[in-house]
């Protein structure tokens, strides 16, 4: 297994009609025009003089689950803090699972 040293992407902010559909499956997908914006809450921390970018979470209105965007992979935070890969956008737009 290769290990590098190479710090993560910075988290990337999109309207939340092109997000993904939670695991909870609660959230309509991005795909459908309607309502799409409904499930999901965008999560900004609030603005520091920090040089680091902010990390920008989305959360599903839900069951509360949070996410976050890096390059074009869409990760779960999980209650530790670690991120698990849950979908990718693919060549064309679509979302595809990271499994």
């Amino acid at each position: 297994m290769k290990t590098t040293d190479a710090p993560l992407p910075a988290t990337r902010e999109v309207a939340t009609r092109l997000l993904p559909p939670c695991h909870c499956r609660q959230s309509p997908s991005g795909n459908w025009p309607t309502r799409s914006e409904d499930g999901w809450l965008l999560v900004k921390p609030p603005e520091s003089e920090s040089q680091e970018p902010p990390v920008i979470e989305y959360e599903c209105l839900s069951c509360r689950r949070r996410h976050r965007l890096r390059g074009t992979k869409f990760y779960e935070v999980l209650p530790d803090g670690a991120e698990r890969p849950y979908m990718r956008e693919g060549r064309y737009g679509r979302w595809l699972s990271c499994r």
